[in-house]
Formats: C-alpha cells, sequence, structure tokens
C-alpha cells in the first residue's frame, strides 16, 4: 500500500500530522443536508420551531460533528464551526442580521447551547470511553503513546490532541493530572463534565455579540 500524508476513512480524513483537514468537508455535507431541507421544512411556517430544531440535530448536526471526539481543532477551526452553526439557526428561526439579534439570544430562542460546548461534551465523553478500555485496546495505546525519537521545529508547534484537551479541561475548570481517577466512574464523570461545560457556556455567553 502506498504511503501518503492523508486519506478516507469511515468518512473521516486522517492526516499525517493529525490536523482536522475534514471539517471544510464535513461543513460542505451538513450544508448540503440543510440546504435540501430549506423548502419543505425551515421555510414552512406552519412547522413549529422545537420540531425543525429536533430535525436540525438529529439531521445536520450529526453530520457536522461526525468523528469531533478526536479532532484537535484550533481557535480559527472553531469559529468556522460555529459561523456556520449559526447561519443555520438564524435561517430557521427567520432571524436577519437586520435584527440586531446576538448569538446568546439566538440560543436561548433556540434552545441550543453553543458548538463549543458540544464539541468539548463529546470530546470528554469519548476521553472517558478510552481512559476506561484494557491497556491492549489500540485507542488506549495511541492515547498514552509518546514519540521515542524526532525533533521539535524551530516555529511554532503543531497542536497535538492532548494540548487541546488539556486547554479545554483548563477552560472546564477540570483538573487534567487527575484524568484517570475523574473518568474511572462513569456516571460521576458524566455528571462532573456536563456541570463544567455547562458553567462554561454560561460564562462564555455571559458576554453577547452581534450576529453577524
Amino acid at each position: 500500500m502506498p504511503v501518503v500524508d492523508k486519506f478516507c476513512y469511515l468518512g473521516r480524513i486522517l492526516t499525517s500530522d493529525g490536523k482536522a483537514e475534514d471539517i471544510n468537508s464535513r461543513i460542505a455535507k451538513a450544508s448540503s443536508a440543510f440546504g435540501r431541507l430549506r423548502h419543505r421544512l425551515w421555510d414552512d411556517h406552519g412547522i413549529r420551531l422545537d420540531t425543525k430544531i429536533s430535525v436540525y440535530v438529529a439531521v445536520v448536526l450529526t453530520i457536522l460533528l461526525y468523528g469531533c471526539e478526536t479532532w484537535t481543532l484550533y481557535r480559527h477551526n472553531i469559529r468556522k464551526l460555529d459561523q456556520f452553526y449559526m447561519r443555520c439557526l438564524c435561517r430557521i428561526a427567520h432571524i436577519q442580521w437586520k435584527d440586531k439579534v446576538t448569538n446568546t439570544e439566538v440560543l436561548q430562542i433556540c434552545n441550543l447551547t453553543g458548538i463549543e460546548a458540544m464539541f468539548m461534551t463529546a470530546q470528554y465523553r469519548w476521553v472517558g470511553h478510552v481512559t476506561r478500555m484494557e491497556d491492549t485496546r489500540l485507542p488506549k495505546i495511541t492515547f498514552y503513546s509518546e514519540l521515542k525519537h524526532g525533533t521539535r521545529s524551530h516555529c511554532g508547534q503543531l497542536k497535538r490532541y492532548k494540548d487541546m484537551l488539556k486547554t479545554n479541561m483548563r477552560a472546564c475548570d477540570l483538573p487534567f493530572n487527575e484524568l484517570e481517577n475523574l473518568t474511572a466512574d462513569r456516571s460521576s464523570w458524566r455528571s462532573a463534565f456536563k456541570k463544567q461545560v455547562s458553567d462554561f457556556e454560561r460564562l462564555a455567553t455571559a458576554r453577547p455579540r452581534i450576529q453577524l
């Protein structure tokens, strides 16, 4: 088999440097699914908003966030996902830019959380599964592995999955050095990260921005 820098596996684009190369592909696929429901659902004023949101979450968001548990995201990646997410919600709720409605108000109207909070929740859930796996499982071996040989570049370093996880856990006030102890009990870990992500979302929405 040829050695390549990236390839598609089970709908995901995997790269040799760990970058989230499939975000554009995910957005394109989700946008296509959203567009096919335009006349039949989004533009139909006879259908309740909560019904439209339920379909959006089940059809469009599942396509957009497929495999997000293993993404290594930079801030510009999150902004791109958030822009698409908010455009869809504004279209569903028939909110125009001239209405001067903030992102926070749009989320409240649609009764949804922000895209970053959704990503964190999915990531924490998956990390909990991995840390509870047997030591012989390949995902756990990969998660705990370190390069034996190699050099760091002279310029800025590429973000690793663990770097992003540490950043997110600090933002949610979850101690990374106690990750294994926190995830050992499934129900306790689920309750803990859901509460902390909720607090993160509440603090984030305390700084409203005008929807563009």
